[in-house]
């Protein structure tokens, strides 16, 4: 059964709720001359989180699927922006790591889950002819692979029930023993 607000249980979201709040923490003491910046920083922010919950709502599967891509176009935008305050002198080396590795850990989850729902898509028979053309030049392997590496960087390993832990030694340190 389809829960109306099920989108609340889903890391995705989770983590683009914490990310809005956090642009809107690092921007509150933006100048007045900053406002312009301040104001799109927090729209594209809200963009994100809100977008996965228009998806949800709507009624096919592909619908969703693209309106995870929106979710990602406003991303790119607060991913300029972070960049452009560090820049610019807006905000710190460190506030600007952190926006960036929340950047890119939301990145990533909007990523798996467009390539859940794009699966579901092609097993329906609703993928559009360019999407299936897509799938088919770069595969599934490539998207596997990229996921290993990037749970490589992050120092988790999947456990055969699905399960994501932390990898370390007896140091402390992945793969330090």
């Amino acid at each position: 059964m389809h829960k109306p607000e099920g989108y609340k249980e889903l890391l995705v979201y989770k983590r683009a709720d914490e990310l809005r709040d956090f642009v809107i923490k690092i921007t509150e003491n933006f100048s007045y001359d900053e406002r312009r910046r301040k104001e799109h920083f927090r729209d594209s922010a809200r963009s994100v989180k809100q977008n996965i919950v228009e998806g949800w709502k709507r009624s096919t599967t592909k619908e969703y699927y693209d309106f995870l891509s929106f979710s990602l176009g406003s991303l790119a935008e607060i991913k300029e922006d972070n960049d452009d305050s560090l820049k610019d002198g807006l905000i710190s080396k460190e506030v600007h790591l952190r926006l960036k590795n929340k950047c890119r850990e939301e990145d990533y989850l909007l990523n798996r889950l467009k390539l859940s729902l794009h699966k579901k898509v092609e097993n329906e028979g609703t993928l559009p002819t360019r999407e299936k053309y897509h799938s088919v030049k770069f595969g599934e392997k490539q998207n596997q692979k990229d996921f290993d590496s990037y749970l490589d960087k992050l120092g988790l390993k999947k456990l055969e029930d699905g399960r994501f832990i932390q990898e370390k030694g007896e140091k402390g340190e992945r793969g330090e023993k």
